[in-house]
């Protein structure tokens, strides 16, 4: 059923034909028989209904209306498809100029490495059936490790590479991407660690991809990584659809203004929290994560060194 600017309908296993309420101007959504989070939107009916990641709901849409999640449209003012200029305003978009736009790889490209753990990572604590889980590797042409960087679908988007030569001897970058991801984009972990998000309702948040793989060695496997301590608007809007509490785990050098800068980036604040070593101050050094001095101590912080972040 629909009127002008709006198409009602009854919801998933519900029996009222209007008290699902779309409003196709702008997509947001009411539902009158159901406790939709609010405000909502059709991703957010997406998600609601079919209990999906953001990403999930994102693909779906995109799917059904026969768009391509990965190409780079862009909305014209001729288009009228209020599908297309509603995903245009919110799809996931690089923030640097640097960056290369996210994109889904072919997989055969893992084949260029040897796909074995690693002792250095091994050393650091993420064990070798956690290496395998993220297919971490190793590249033989440019001596380094190698981790394949998914998004939240599980699309090979890229590779990070952790050199193994003594790179501040050879002043070169001990970590860098042979094969470039727009990492503003990107939850690292996100693909496997979505249910336990979800069951545990909370996320920790890294800096490090290898963080991510530690904490599920040590079995903390409700975390995620943005690749340094500066979240972009998209990692942002990730993280609040997630619905859950969020913590910000960074490391040791991120001082509190750091963290107060970034959780100025959130609209909803009520469930951040943050990581911060005030009474275990002592233990870290300056670039520690949390989760380097294994699970003792950070289960250590979390219980007395978590705080709710006041901005």
């Amino acid at each position: 059923m629909s009127d002008h600017n709006e198409i009602r309908s009854t919801r998933p296993g519900g029996d009222n034909p209007s008290s699902l309420q779309v409003f196709t101007d702008s997509l947001l959504v009411n539902c009158y028989t159901d406790n939709l989070p609010k405000p909502a939107d059709i991703i957010t009916l997406v998600q609601h209904y079919k209990d999906v990641s953001f990403s999930k709901a994102m693909y779906y849409i995109c799917d059904v209306c026969g768009y391509d999640y990965y190409s780079n449209y862009k909305a014209t003012k001729e288009e009228v498809d209020p599908i297309l200029s509603f995903l245009d305003s919110i799809e996931p978009k690089s923030e640097s100029k640097d960056e290369v736009p996210l994109r889904k790889i072919d997989e055969s490209i893992l084949n260029m490495y040897i796909p074995l753990p690693h002792r250095i990572f091994w050393e650091e604590g993420i064990s070798c059936e956690t290496q395998k889980l993220f297919e971490v590797g190793y590249s033989l042409n440019d001596n380094c490790i190698t981790i394949p960087v998914r998004d939240d679908l599980g699309s090979l988007v890229g590779v990070k590479g952790r050199t193994t030569l003594d790179h501040k001897k050879l002043k070169i970058s001990k970590y860098w991407y042979p094969i470039p991801t727009p990492k503003s984009l990107i939850l690292y972990g996100l693909d496997k660690t979505y249910d336990h998000i979800k069951t545990t309702q909370r996320v920790y948040v890294f800096e490090a991809e290898k963080s991510v793989q530690k904490a599920w060695s040590y079995g903390i496997r409700n975390s995620v990584s943005i690749g340094g301590h500066e979240l972009s608007e998209t990692q942002v809007l990730k993280l609040e659809r997630l619905g859950v509490e969020i913590v910000l785990a960074f490391d040791n050098n991120v001082t509190s203004d750091e963290i107060k800068t970034e959780a100025r980036k959130f609209v909803l604040r009520d469930n951040l929290y943050c990581l911060f070593a005030l009474k275990n101050k002592g233990v870290m050094g300056e670039k520690d994560a949390p989760i380097d001095h294994g699970i003792d101590f950070f289960m250590k912080m979390v219980n007395e060194d978590k705080y709710k972040i006041r901005v």
